[in-house]
């Protein structure tokens, strides 16, 4: 999604926090991982510029196998800024793995404006994404991965239910549908932050589904259908 003035004032905010950082010399990593090739892709243009291709291995890799959490923080304001573009895909960018990655980097002992300007994104991709039309922006990874971090997404999911657009209604809709295939076996939510737990339960709560049933008669007819499968599929799954 194309950043609104909230946004990209959390975007600007986090590359001056990260800027403490410097582009690092080289990266620890096994050479079956050729780290000289991953800097050197890493270091192909300015940060703001790197392309996605460039940081999307990179970006998967971070921590787990490949540098150090502040080599990762240097390069993380440009990793939100592709996550929010939402043009390149790969477990490091989309929102919901990436926030894993900034926990496993040791988010919680982090300085407290490093860890206000990764919740703020969060917080302000999540907003715009609520809005945004389905093809071009999705809330529910942003909302967990608020969650995942520690942040409370609870105002978020409130005005969330009593948005009046049509595209926060049919964001909520495919939200539900994603929880049921969750529910379906295909994901351990067990393994999360007690907050993003409750923002799965809540995408399940009498609220949501009875809020589902009033959009059965205020969305598009030609969009009926998506409400009607939220609703079997979260049965069914349940």
């Amino acid at each position: 999604m194309t950043p609104g003035p909230e946004l990209q004032a959390a975007l600007d905010a986090a590359y001056d926090v990260f800027a403490r950082y410097p582009r690092p010399g080289a990266l620890e990593a096994s050479p079956h991982r050729d780290p000289a090739r991953i800097l050197a892709d890493l270091s192909s243009a300015p940060l703001r510029d790197l392309p996605g291709e460039k940081i999307r291995y990179y970006a998967a890799v971070a921590i787990s196998t490949v540098g150090d959490d502040r080599a990762y923080r240097h390069f993380l304001p440009r990793i939100l800024d592709i996550a929010v573009d939402g043009g390149c895909e790969g477990a490091g960018v989309e929102p919901e793995s990436l926030a894993g990655k900034i926990a496993h980097a040791g988010f919680e002992g982090w300085p407290k404006r490093e860890r206000m300007a990764v919740l703020e994104l969060f917080d302000a991709a999540s907003r715009q994404a609520i809005e945004e039309p389905l093809d071009q922006a999705t809330p529910e990874p942003w909302l967990i991965g608020l969650a995942e971090l520690g942040g409370s997404a609870s105002p978020l999911l409130g005005a969330w239910l009593t948005a009046g657009s049509i595209n926060a209604a049919l964001h909520l809709v495919e939200a539900v549908r994603s929880q049921a295939f969750r529910r379906s076996g295909h994901d351990d939510p067990a393994k999360s932050h007690p907050e993003a737990r409750a923002v799965r339960l809540w995408l399940r709560s009498p609220p949501v589904l009875a809020r589902l049933e009033t959009l059965l008669l205020e969305v598009p007819q030609d969009e009926t259908w998506r409400v009607e499968a939220a609703l079997i599929e979260s049965a069914m799954a349940d």
